[in-house]
């Protein structure tokens, strides 16, 4: 990951008039090359990691939610930051996925997957672990640039706002990501059992095509203390709904030639109620996982950004 991103300084408004140039040109280049890749598939589709962060937004606690309300524009576009990451070449797509369901993991709850990243390495490879996923680990990195980055504040540092609108989007993704199902199995386009294209159907072609239609009730939960078992934990639970969400989709498919409009009607009856509630659960643990991080610095006073400061002349 360039050291742009890995130390925070992707960010807007506070740049040095010289780096907001070479944010711009990057900017543009990653345009460019988004429209010549083909995009693979990914957890939960654009619009629904944006619906997600915006509503988590409305559930953070009183002291944070002024500063998180003055960029939420930015917050609720950033979140798929990710996505575009993976899109542009970087070796980003294992940090959003953890394929339960393989063999050498063992049976559920897959203990044979050591939760020390250390251990895990020692035990697989890193190319292997690779292959297998590593969202939690992801998830936990960046929750400890995230907890820096309020940490800021305290210090009085000249970019904690920035930071913490970055790594609040990024951390935020790789959580949301836990709660689609098929992110958390090795069947995770349907390929295992001949239902192809199933997780584009699920995360993005439902969703979009009936958001108006859902009810989704988020529930607040307490701050989120240790990330990556957070993550292992919602994965595990995402598991367990693999195979409503397969036969959901099986049975919508029955007598259809293609996946037509009286296809996605059937499927979203089938799988509304599962849909609804791993939407709420995500908005829940993604406001969870933020308060989470700035009760780990300490809960510092988190200030809203008014423009720069101006010279006494």
């Amino acid at each position: 990951m360039p050291d742009l991103i890995k130390s925070g300084r992707l960010r807007s408004g506070l740049l040095p008039v010289r780096l907001v140039k070479c944010s711009l040109l990057r900017s543009g280049l990653l345009l460019l090359v988004m429209t010549l890749v083909p995009a693979p598939a990914f957890a939960w589709g654009v619009a629904a990691h944006r619906y997600i962060m915006g509503r988590a937004i409305d559930l953070l606690p009183a002291g944070l939610k002024p500063f998180f309300n003055q960029y939420r524009d930015e917050l609720v576009l950033r979140v798929n930051d990710p996505d575009t990451w993976r899109v542009v070449g970087w070796d980003e797509g294992p940090n959003h996925f953890l394929d339960f369901g393989r063999p050498d993991l063992g049976p559920y709850p897959f203990v044979a997957l050591p939760r020390d990243y250390g251990a895990a390495v020692e035990k697989f490879g890193i190319e292997t672990l690779k292959r297998i996923g590593t969202l939690p680990w992801r998830d936990a990195e960046q929750f400890g640039n995230l907890r820096r980055a309020f940490d800021g504040f305290r210090r009085n540092f000249i970019y904690a706002p920035n930071d913490v609108v970055l790594f609040s989007a990024v951390v935020s993704h790789y959580l949301q990501d836990a709660h689609m199902p098929l992110h958390a199995s090795n069947n995770n386009d349907g390929q295992l059992t001949g239902q192809n294209g199933l997780h584009a159907r699920f995360e993005s072609a439902l969703f979009e095509r009936y958001q108006s239609k859902l009810t989704i009730e988020p529930v607040a939960s307490a701050p989120i203390a240790n990330p990556r078992d957070a993550a292992f934990d919602t994965l595990l639970a995402s598991h367990q709904l693999v195979p409503r969400l397969l036969q959901a989709d099986k049975d919508a498919a029955i007598g259809r030639g293609t996946y037509d409009d009286a296809y996605f009607d059937r499927f979203f009856a089938n799988a509304r109620p599962l849909l609804e509630q791993q939407i709420a659960k995500s908005i829940a643990a993604t406001a969870a996982q933020i308060a989470g991080a700035w009760e780990a610095a300490g809960r510092p006073v988190v200030r809203t950004v008014t423009g720069p400061a101006q010279r006494v002349r």
